[in-house]
């Protein structure tokens, strides 16, 4: 079924197991990963691959990741023939149909293309009984799921009978069922009544009931799930039917072993899907200041990579030859002035120990060895035997201190499915802080990731005293991978469950896209902050107990854990979003176009860094213009009318004096007048946001961690 979608969506907000209204009107849902046009062992569709984020794939279990193929017809000209007409999968979901003539209802399968179509018979009026012209039928707005992740349609026949339809079933020549509606906007004014063909030909009703109390809170009062859902009262429970997989059809028939209740919702409800979607930002693994930046860039360029990989698996003695290089340049570079032997001797130093961590079973090897060394160590011996392995002539000796930094640096690779994302988000993230803190002018590829540090001195003195650095990302690639998602509640799946939704044979790969852009980065001063924490801490604790309460009130009815929120992080969260919109006031950027990354924690190792950089997939913010308003001249004005816009907002008093506003009444002094923005830019859903940590408030304007700066007592 052709229907458009951006490549971009196809991870976020149309993943796989997402419901997606397409013109038509058509509601189809994302299958799973089965039936994806991507076959790894297709040369062709190597360039979908996306296998050097090693870092996300390791905290993700993979191997790699594969990029939505890009939809392309035949080219009539005779140019590039390859992965022509490759589309993504959608099935129709829901299955059941209405007729908007006569209200009758029809099923129909996940794989037609059309809708099925209506003659009647009509029900009521001059015409009972009679046929009507055909009609094509449209899908319901009705849908049920369980929190298990499951979907199927909305179960009529065990509704209209109370859960006891004796037998009675729906054969579409006899028996059918019947939507009509009074025109109510509740529920109660949508009723199903189950009809047979009586002995005049003219139809009997048998059973009616209207959806009145079909739908209701996914939770209970307490904060716990609510088991007792309408339609378990009606002893219906789930199934496990998955359209995800084109599972509840007689060809391929629901386990039944599921038993979770079963929610009815409708189709476009919020918590009928929630995916998972795990960014990151690219850090090259090569450092070797002793390289020119042309061999770092050829090192870190993947078609380069794998050919000199390639080259040094086919070899004598395992390595790189000059032929090789030479052949790879040739090939891919022939502008480089870059000498291959030079080329060829920093690829045995820094691309060879790649070629046994790209392979699964190595990779699974070598941890398995560092885990049983007394050591906890890599040893020659365990390098030696996984070389041998993949028949490959290297000396393991060449290899060692290689991976021995590999594993001490990122630790022992996550490659097994079953292994719950133990790497945590500020530790993933502490690691793209500590590159952000310092130049990578020196010793670094700059293909993708390009950060030039400013010098402090030359801003104003709010930046100076704010800040400790400033650095400037003239270049970033953002990796976005679609790990799984979940239904009802935003969590309470493990990664095994959600995988299982979407995919039926376990792979190697998930799903994921690649934006490239710039950035600006700001590390606030930690002597700053302890000097704002000693003396405002007590009075900022207190101001925000109400939004914590909110967020674990909330955190609770969605089964999520806990989180302890900071006023460092509500300070660097809520400053990020009134610098993002006045970047969009000062240089014309689309609302949707910048994103924000928080870097908050407080201990051993503290973070205090907001990153904002381009998040459009297309050319917006990509030409530099982001990294211009971070110079010396333009920052600091943006930053003092971005702080002295928050001093008021439009709806004061009522927004700074607001003890819970906005989604689930998570913020404080935050609204849409003064500090939200579009939710693809927020990292928090514009939640955890206040004012106040920021500017002050009327009664203690002191409290603001920029008062001072603003001439404020």
């Amino acid at each position: 079924m052709s229907r458009p979608i951006r490549r971009t969506q196809a991870i976020a907000p149309f993943g796989p197991g997402a419901m997606v209204d397409f013109p038509g009107p058509v509601s189809l849902i994302h299958a799973g990963l089965d039936a994806w046009p991507y076959e790894e062992a297709n040369l062709e569709h190597r360039e979908f691959r996306i296998d050097d984020e090693r870092r996300l794939a390791r905290r993700l279990g993979v191997d790699f990741f594969v990029q939505p193929p890009d939809f392309r017809r035949p080219d009539r000209n005779g140019g590039q023939q390859r992965n022509l007409n490759l589309m993504l999968p959608f099935l129709r979901f829901p299955l059941w149909h209405v007729c908007p003539r006569c209200g009758r209802m029809h099923k129909g399968r996940y794989h037609d293309r059309d809708a099925p179509i209506c003659e009647g018979p009509i029900a009521t009026g001059s015409e009972a009984g009679n046929r009507h012209p055909r009609r094509k039928t449209f899908q319901v707005r009705f849908v049920a799921a369980c929190t298990k992740g499951h979907i199927q349609d909305f179960p009529w026949v065990e509704w209209v009978f109370e859960g006891k339809p004796s037998g009675w079933k729906p054969d579409g020549v006899d028996r059918w069922l019947r939507m009509t509606s009074s025109g109510s906007a509740s529920l109660a004014g949508v009723a199903v009544q189950a009809e047979e063909r009586g002995e005049n030909g003219r139809s009997r009703v048998v059973a009616r009931r209207t959806l009145a109390g079909a739908i209701t809170s996914t939770a209970d009062p307490s904060g716990g799930e609510n088991d007792n859902t309408p339609l378990s009262q009606l002893g219906v429970n789930c199934t496990g039917v998955n359209p995800v997989l084109a599972i509840g059809t007689e060809l391929r028939p629901a386990p039944g072993n599921c038993g979770k209740p079963l929610f009815a919702l409708l189709k476009s409800a919020a918590n009928l899907y929630f995916p998972s979607v795990v960014s990151s930002i690219y850090i090259p693994d090569i450092d070797d200041k002793a390289l020119s930046q042309d061999v770092l860039d050829l090192l870190d360029d993947r078609d380069i990579k794998n050919r000199l990989r390639a080259g040094a698996m086919d070899a004598d003695n395992g390595q790189v030859s000059l032929r090789s290089a030479t052949n790879a340049l040739a090939t891919y570079h022939p502008e480089s002035a870059v000498q291959p032997a030079i080329l060829a001797e920093a690829a045995n130093r820094h691309l060879l120990h790649g070629i046994l961590l790209d392979d699964r079973k190595t990779r699974t090897f070598l941890d398995q060895r560092i885990k049983t060394d007394p050591d906890g160590t890599l040893s020659l011996e365990a390098v030696d035997a996984a070389v041998r392995s993949l028949n490959w002539g290297v000396d393991p000796a060449l290899l060692l201190d290689a991976l021995r930094s590999h594993f001490a640096s990122n630790g022992q690779s996550k490659s097994q499915v079953g292994v719950e994302s133990e790497v945590e988000e500020a530790s993933y993230r502490q690691q793209e802080y500590c590159v952000f803190s310092r130049d990578l002018q020196v010793g670094y590829p700059k293909t993708d990731l390009d950060i030039r540090g400013a010098d402090l001195s030359k801003y104003g003195p709010l930046s100076r005293d704010a800040f400790s650095r400033i650095a400037l990302l003239h270049k970033l690639r953002e990796t976005r991978a679609f790990e799984g998602f979940s239904r009802i509640y935003s969590t309470g799946l493990t990664r095994i469950e959600q995988r299982a939704l979407f995919m039926e044979q376990p792979k190697h790969w998930l799903p994921a896209i690649v934006v490239r852009g710039e950035g600006i980065f700001l590390q606030f001063s930690e002597t700053r902050l302890q000097e704002w924490m000693n003396q405002y801490g007590d009075d900022l604790v207190r101001r925000l107990s109400l939004m914590r309460m909110n967020l674990d009130a909330l955190a609770t009815r969605r089964h999520q854990e806990l989180r302890l929120i900071t006023p460092r992080f509500v300070l660097l969260h809520t400053f990020a979003h009134l610098l993002i919109n006045q970047l969009v006031q000062d240089c014309g950027y689309g609302s949707a176009s910048l994103r924000e990354r928080i870097y908050s924690a407080d201990g051993e190792n503290p973070m205090a860094g907001i990153l904002i950089y381009t998040a459009a997939g297309d050319s917006e913010g990509t030409m530099g213009g982001l990294v211009r308003m971070g110079q010396p001249d333009r920052l600091e004005e943006v930053i003092r009318r971005a702080l002295d816009k928050a001093r008021w907002c439009s709806t004061d008093p009522v927004c700074i004096e607001s003890h819970g506003q906005g989604p689930d009444n998570c913020n404080l002094a935050a609204c849409h007048s003064c500090a939200l923005l579009p939710e693809t830019s927020c990292e928090e859903q514009n939640r955890l946001l206040d004012r106040g940590v920021v500017i002050g408030t009327i009664d203690k304007p002191g409290l603001g961690f920029f008062t001072s700066e603003m001439g404020q007592p």
